[in-house]
């Protein structure tokens, strides 16, 4: 008989990605309700959590204008200043912003909101023409606050989740104090990388219940994140630390897509599928762009700088937003986000322009124009794929109920942040994302 395995956490963030999970949804509305009362204030009030998401949106459609300039590609706003800072808008403003203001609205406090605020004005204010080291200060501030909110959690419960996100924490302060210092942005960018890689990992552990068979696992995950940190501070030293990083990467995807339990929910339908489809699609990102690391070094010189990147910050870390967005937004913007098949759409382009574009770097003996040609319509399928999922997300959201929402008088329990199957398609059983399940989280259950 199989034993089966849930890990139950005492740490009281759990009691918040419970709340992400849909388990303490109508706490969570309360408290933003009460928070953000126009009755109690006398005036309408945006909640703090809006406002860090409209500023996140602004990062990321700018992100996208700059990765469209640099594809030597149409794009709707003009300007060389605008491309320069495309990986600063993508990885510190864009990720920087909603994976602070995620740990934020778990938190529950007011002082935590600083983090993606400070991450998306610094680098919004680059764009408007700000002085650099004041964009870059803000910046620096937003990714303080993060650290500071994972202080504030580890001094009320440890846990190697919490360790393993605050590396991710730690790596984007030190890139944007190098950053400020006046480096190079290749100079920052192994360690701005580590920010999503290690956020996700940590937040697999804490909100997706990895189903790891004891704490040696556990610990193994920790060692190769501190492994990954530790060879991205040595890279502004020495080149050969690579040969840390990469490994480690590698390493780390493997172990984590080993013990997944998407592994097992692949097999299931609907949202659950979906999710699983985009978390071992991230990790097989993250193991290409930890072997391409191990072969060569992160150099705008070399063809490895393109495929390490974005192997990191499209394959591994949007995918992962892809199997997230429908268990975090609704905590963030307390309204359904209902699964829709067409979601397998910016999935399937996201892939496929990824593919095409590393296979056009790898190619040997093709003329540049016509390498240059197949390299840039694969990033250009990365941007569609971006924005189509962008405008599936707000369609679904606008058209969905708020959380609790035509409910009957008296109900309890937590509210369905998932929303109805699609037409045609069967009723999710009790534990999916249909019965207000993270639908990251399938069973965890011991290996098979």
């Amino acid at each position: 008989m199989e034993k089966s395995e849930v890990s139950v956490s005492k740490d009281p963030r759990s009691a918040a990605s419970d709340q992400i999970s849909g388990a303490s949804q109508p706490a969570v509305s309360s408290a933003s309700t009460a928070s953000a009362d126009p009755a109690r204030s006398g005036a309408p009030r945006l909640a703090p959590r809006l406002v860090a998401l409209a500023l996140g949106g602004a990062c990321l459609l700018s992100g996208l204008d700059a990765a469209l300039l640099r594809l030597g590609a149409w794009a709707p706003v003009d300007g060389a200043a605008l491309a320069a800072f495309h990986g600063p808008l993508m990885l510190v403003g864009f990720l920087g912003t909603v994976i602070g203001l995620e740990r934020a609205v778990a938190a529950r406090t007011n002082w935590a909101f600083l983090s993606p605020a400070g991450s998306a004005l610094g680098c919004l204010s680059l764009v408007a023409g700000v002085p650099e080291p004041v964009g870059q200060v803000l910046a620096l501030l937003g990714s303080a606050a993060l650290c500071a909110v994972y202080v504030h959690v580890h001094r009320r419960v440890a846990s190697i989740a919490v360790d393993v996100e605050a590396m991710g924490a730690i790596a984007l302060t030190l890139g944007n104090l190098l950053w400020l210092r006046g480096m190079a942005i290749e100079t920052c960018v192994p360690l701005w990388l580590l920010f999503p890689v290690l956020t996700v990992v940590g937040e697999r552990l804490e909100l997706a219940r990895i189903a790891f068979v004891g704490g040696a696992v556990e610990e193994v995950v920790r060692a190769l994140s501190a492994a990954s940190l530790m060879g991205a501070c040595m890279l502004a030293v020495t080149g050969t630390a690579r040969l840390v990083i990469g490994p480690a990467l590698l390493a780390l995807a493997v172990v984590m897509a080993r013990y997944d339990v998407a592994r097992r929910t692949i097999r299931a339908t609907g949202a659950v599928r979906f999710a699983a489809a985009a978390m071992l699609a991230g990790y097989f990102w993250l193991a290409v762009a930890g072997l391409a690391w191990s072969l060569g070094p992160l150099d705008a010189a070399y063809d490895n700088y393109d495929i390490i990147i974005h192997s990191i910050a499209l394959g591994y870390a949007f995918s992962m937003i892809l199997a997230h967005a429908p268990t975090i937004i609704p905590a963030i913007v307390h309204r359904r986000l209902p699964y829709h098949r067409a979601m397998w759409l910016p999935y399937a382009l996201l892939h496929v322009g990824l593919m095409v574009r590393v296979v056009a770097r790898l190619r040997a003996g093709v003329a540049e124009l016509a390498e240059g040609t197949v390299w840039r319509a694969g990033g250009v399928l990365g941007v569609v794929a971006v924005l189509v999922f962008l405008l599936l997300t707000v369609t679904r959201v606008a058209t969905a109920g708020r959380i609790g929402a035509g409910r009957p008088a008296g109900a309890t329990g937590p509210a369905d942040p998932g929303g109805p199957t699609e037409p045609g398609e069967p009723a999710e059983p009790a534990g999916s994302v249909g019965a207000g399940a993270d639908p990251t989280a399938g069973t965890a259950r011991g290996n098979e």
